[in-house]
Parts: structure tokens; sequence; C-alpha cells
């Protein structure tokens, strides 16, 4: 019989064993001020194994510090040309296609490694060293170029504190480059709940122990620093928990919104002049408005108005006076959503979000780096007063998204061609539809995109639905096939006006020539594989993706 284990030895086994299950815990940790929170994902009482001090790789997100260094410096590095050599197709999968190149933000976008080298960069590591202890003086790790590497493992504060020392301002480039992620890259799965106001860099890499670990770290829609990690890659890692997580996040502390670099100037009451404005018995004339005022128009309509700001009166001639308003976007958005629709069923607001965003973009004048639009009813309608905390929500979940595509419309209760009805909206988010789903049931024509997407995306509709047809019968086969992932939505097909067609693995696309002849189900066919096989060795293997794709549709070779 071996002899019994003192109670301390049996603690010291427990201590150790649950240590060890802390790494597979998904975890999310975020900074307010000075102190650090942390919350297991699947634990009923939120507790994790991990602390601050934990020490986690870096993985993927040195290139996020590279990113900002090269932004603050107004640095004009060459864009990274992919070159096909043998050696480098595992790396340049994430970047791009062979002859063709990728720039910054798409670089970090996609996570190309190849692209942030500070050896390709030429980046001084004793310039490096300088700047960031100039910027991040109390995070010492950063300091040292050498320590960008996908290995280094540092504490989770230490990786929390470096991000909260890039003020707002430094953040607008690179947040905005990140967002292409979460719309159409790996947190695509995650989108429904995360939305697009949470940014973030994606990450896989491993434990000290060899397991995979992945997740994503960024900022918060109120600029609040994250990490979240959870065994396996980011893309599953973010698929699994993306709906905990989003129920795990700390509420949004407004109390100002984040900077912003769109700005919108509204003309209010367009279509009902102002006849007099006065605070506290006091008539107004000109000027910035700031506190509660009594607005009179001439029909004999009153309107209390309160304000913190950014509300301009001027005199209209004879006319009485004109009220204009010059407010960030995302505040645009809100008073629309408050004085348009209303935040009863947030799913519904989240769609009316981007349908109202859509619309400016579609329908307003841009001029001096400002959107000019006219409050009335043949445009959108615009609360003056400071707008609800739950519009601002609204705005912030979906921060920079808009539909690409034919003109949208939206209408309180009537339904028709790219025209959402707001009413059928709240009934399809009481069913618990999610806010994409809503707008692809309104506008099924029109694809989400960012704002700063350069080009949108021209569907081949004829070719995805032939896709979608397809696909099902290959499932037998493909089922076989090792490293197979089917994919959760079938692909979107972009026309491709010139180059040879590819797939976007970032973004789960595929970009083809017209048409549905034989040559061109091949082309739909083999990029399906590259997508649906591009976390297995097969999905960069061109013979082993050619010969399954012919295999598929019947071609003999």
């Amino acid at each position: 019989m071996p002899p019994l284990l003192s109670a301390k030895t049996v603690m010291l086994l427990f201590l150790l064993s649950t240590s060890v299950m802390g790494r597979n815990h998904p975890t999310l940790a975020w900074l307010d001020t000075n102190r650090i929170t942390l919350r297991a994902l699947d634990a009923p009482l939120k507790r994790t194994f991990y602390t601050q001090d934990s020490r986690i790789p870096l993985g993927s997100l040195w290139k996020l510090f590279v990113y900002v260094y090269l932004d603050d410096t107004h640095a004009h590095e060459s864009p990274y040309r992919c070159s096909g050599a043998p050696n480098l197709q595992k790396e340049e999968q994430y970047c791009c296609t062979q002859g063709e190149s990728i720039e910054r933000d798409s670089a970090l976008s996609h996570s190309c490694s190849l692209y942030f080298q500070p050896q390709r960069l030429g980046i001084d590591p004793l310039v490096w060293r300088d700047y960031w202890q100039t910027h991040a003086p109390n995070t010492p790790w950063l300091h040292t170029l050498s320590n960008l590497q996908p290995d280094t493992r540092i504490a989770i504060h230490d990786l929390l504190y470096a991000l909260n020392t890039i003020p707002p301002h430094k953040r607008i480039h690179a947040k905005k480059a990140m967002l292409e992620t979460a719309i159409s890259g790996y947190g695509r799965e995650s989108l429904p709940y995360l939305g697009s106001g949470i940014r973030y860099k994606t990450y896989s890499w491993h434990d000290e122990n060899g397991e995979a670990l992945g997740g994503a770290a960024g900022w918060l829609g109120d600029g609040r620093p994250f990490w979240f990690g959870a065994k396996g890659s980011s893309f599953n890692a973010l698929k699994r928990w993306g709906a905990t997580l989003a129920t795990t996040l700390p509420p949004l502390t407004i109390t100002h919104l984040p900077p912003e670099s769109t700005c919108v100037k509204v003309y209010f009451f367009g279509e009902y002049p102002l006849q007099n404005v006065s605070q506290g018995g006091k008539n107004i004339t000109t000027g910035e408005l700031k506190g509660t005022y009594h607005l009179q128009f001439f029909n004999g309509n009153g309107l209390t108005l309160h304000t913190h700001g950014g509300m301009y009166l001027h005199q209209n001639g004879t006319h009485g006076y004109l009220l204009r308003g010059t407010l960030g976007l995302n505040n645009y958005i809100a008073r629309v959503i408050d004085r348009e629709a209303n935040t009863t069923y947030p799913q519904a607001t989240q769609a009316f979000a981007i349908a109202a965003r859509t619309y400016l973009f579609q329908n307003g004048h841009y001029q001096k780096g400002c959107w000019n639009i006219i409050d009335s009813t043949k445009t959108q309608r615009v609360s003056p007063n400071t707008p609800s905390r739950a519009a601002v929500e609204a705005a912030l979940f979906t921060d920079d998204m808009i539909l690409k595509g034919p003109p949208i419309y939206y209408h309180g209760t009537h339904e028709s061609d790219n025209t959402l009805s707001w009413e059928n909206a709240t009934i399809q988010a009481q069913k618990g539809w999610s806010f994409e789903q809503i707008l692809i049931h309104a506008y099924p024509k029109s694809s989400l995109e960012t704002l700063t997407q350069r080009t949108a995306c021209v569907r081949l509709f004829e070719a995805e639905a032939w896709l979608k047809n397809t696909i099902p019968r290959w499932s037998r086969t493909l089922s076989r096939e090792k490293g197979y992932e089917p994919l959760d939505q079938n692909p979107i097909v972009c026309s491709l006006p010139n180059g040879n067609p590819y797939s976007d693995q970032s973004r789960l696309r595929i970009y083809a020539r017209q048409g549905v002849g034989l040559n061109d189900r091949l082309t739909l066919t083999h990029e399906y594989l590259h997508l649906a096989f591009r976390f297995h060795p097969n999905g960069a293997n061109e013979a082993y993706t050619e010969h399954l794709a012919r295999h598929l549709i019947g071609v003999t070779p």
C-alpha cells in the first residue's frame, strides 16, 4: 500500500492542478483607471485562476504597437509585395496573393507579420526605445525592440497598461484598421454579439505547455483596454465565446463620446423656421448654446432644448433664426435614433443605427471634413437635445458600420424594396433576430462594410446562389478530408475586375469573374476550398485544392 500523502502535499497538488486548469479557462481582463478586473467566461461566479500578474504570450499583438509607432511618427514605409516564394507561402497567406501588395491598414487587419517586421521597416532599436520611453515610460518591456516576438511573455497588467498609454487620439487610425477584423475577419462570428464599437487585434499562439491559446486585445467602446484569451485559435475562441464575452463585458462608462474623426453639420428644423430663442426669459440672438432654452417657432409651437454644447444660433436675415449643430458622427446617429425610432429593442435599434448612418453617407453633402444635412422629413429627422444613453450605446455598438449597395430607405410602418420598416424591425427583434438579420431582410442587395474600406464589394449573386445550393452536396466527401472546417455561412462572392481569382481568408470572401460556366464553377469551388481548409496546411496546397475541386464538380483532370 503506498504511503499516505500529507495534507500539505494534497493541497499543493490541488493548487498545481487548478493552475493548469486555469490556463484553459476563457478569461476576460480589463483596466479601469488603475484597477484590473478578471472574469472567467465559463465559471458560474466568473472567477478565474488567472491573475493580473499571469504571463501571457504576445502572439500577434506586437503588430499593433508597431502600427501605432509608424502612424504616430508619420512613417512612409513601402507596401509589402507578396513574392510567392516557397519559404514564405505560409506567412504570405495572411498578406496577399503572389504579385500583389498590401499596405499598412490591411496588413494590421489581416495580421500580416511580414509587413511589420522591424528589419523590413528599418526601425532603429534606439529610436524605438526613445519613442516608447517618452510615450510609455512605465512599460519597460515595450522599450526593447527585440521583445516584439509572438513568444514574448508579459504579465496581463503590463499589456493592459501598455494599451492604456496610447492616448485616444492616437488610437483612431489603428481602431479603424482593426474594424475589418470584426466585420469580415476572424471576429466575424461574434459581430452580432460584440458589434463594431469594441476594437481589437486578434492573436493565436500557445501557452508554456504548448497548448493552443487565442483571443484578442484592444479597446472597449468607451476606450478602456481589455484582453481576452481562451483555448484554441483566435477564430475558434471568438466564435465559441463571443456571446458570453458580450454579456461579461462591463457596461460602457459614457461621460462623453470618444474622439471622432468624422463630424456632421446639421441644420435643425428645416421645415419650421425659428422665431425666437430665450433662456430664463432673456432673448438670445447668436452664439453657442449651452444649457436649457425655450425655442419658439413661427407656426406657434414651442420646444424646450437641453444642450451641452455644439449647437450654434445664427440670425436668418429678417426671417428669424437658424440653429446649426456640429456633432460627432455617433452623436448625430444617436440623435436620429431618439427622433426617428426608439431604444426598446436593442437589435432593432442597432439595425436602424446602421441604416441612418448609411442614409447620411448616401444623401448628405461632404465638405471640409464634415457631412452636411438638413433636419427634415424629406431627409432624416434629428433630435436637438443631448441623446439618450441607450441611443449612444446603439451608435457606438455599430460604430463605423454602413451598407454598401443600392440607395436605402426606412419608414415607420411601410416595407418595400430596400426599405426598412421600423415596425417590422421591432417584431423581428422580439423574435431574436440580430441586427444583421434584420438588415439582410430589409436590404437583400446590400452588404455590410466599413467607412474606411476603399472599394465596395460588387456582389455576384448568381455565383453566391450556385455555391449555396451546391455546398451541401459536397459535405459527405469533404467531411472525410483532413482539415476541413465548414463555414457557418456561405461566402460572399465579389466581382474581380482584373487579376487572378482569389479568396480573402480573413473576410471569408471570394473574388472572381462574372459568370457560372464550367470554368467559373471550378474557380468558385477551388477558392471555397481555400476558405474551408484555411486552418490546415492543405489550404495552402494548390495541387491538392485543384485536384479536390475537380473531383467535387466532376471535371476530369
